[in-house]
């Protein structure tokens, strides 16, 4: 398959910032993971040269029950309000949660600083907003509640869940 000139400038940056990654066969998609502070989160990469638009999928590692829908759905609107480059969605059909951030760029333009900022952007709010759903999921903390502790934290520059040994993600260094 012929990789699209946009996908090849997503792989040069992360070997050139030695990220380990994995490219789907046949489809312009990469796969990697980073063990942030509040856990290890999957990500997927995918651009596309016919959108000029770069998309990243940051997958929360938890299935959320049937019984929790619609609180994490009413979560995931109150986290995603006044975001500006994301948004937290829930499949209803498996309970896969995830984050996508996302951003155009000039046909032809990917630029470094593009992809730095919209793989940053997901692992930081996945991280930080992590726990917020695991209040609501296992401790029945309310989706306002928990979506207000977790932005007066941020606010704060608290940390926003347990702080287990962090292993560093792959050099990522965000602004």
């Amino acid at each position: 398959m012929n990789m699209p000139t946009s996908f090849q400038t997503v792989i040069e940056h992360f070997k050139k910032n030695a990220w380990n990654f994995q490219v789907a066969d046949g489809h312009p998609i990469l796969n990697t993971s980073f063990r942030a502070s509040t856990g290890t989160f999957r990500l997927v990469v995918a651009v596309d040269d016919a959108d000029d638009l770069i998309q990243v999928f940051g997958f929360v590692p938890v299935v959320v029950p049937q019984h929790k829908l619609a609180a994490v759905s009413e979560l995931c609107v109150r986290l995603s309000q006044n975001m500006k480059m994301g948004r937290f969605e829930l499949n209803h059909s498996d309970g896969e949660l995830r984050l996508q951030t996302y951003s155009a760029y000039r046909a032809g333009e990917l630029k470094d600083e593009v992809i730095r900022r919209v793989v940053g952007v997901n692992l930081v709010t996945t991280d930080q907003n992590f726990p917020a759903f695991i209040a609501v999921i296992y401790a029945n903390v309310p989706p306002a509640e928990a979506a207000q502790q977790i932005r007066s934290r941020i606010a704060k520059g608290q940390a926003t869940g347990p702080q287990p040994e962090a292993q560093a993600p792959s050099k990522i260094t965000l602004n």
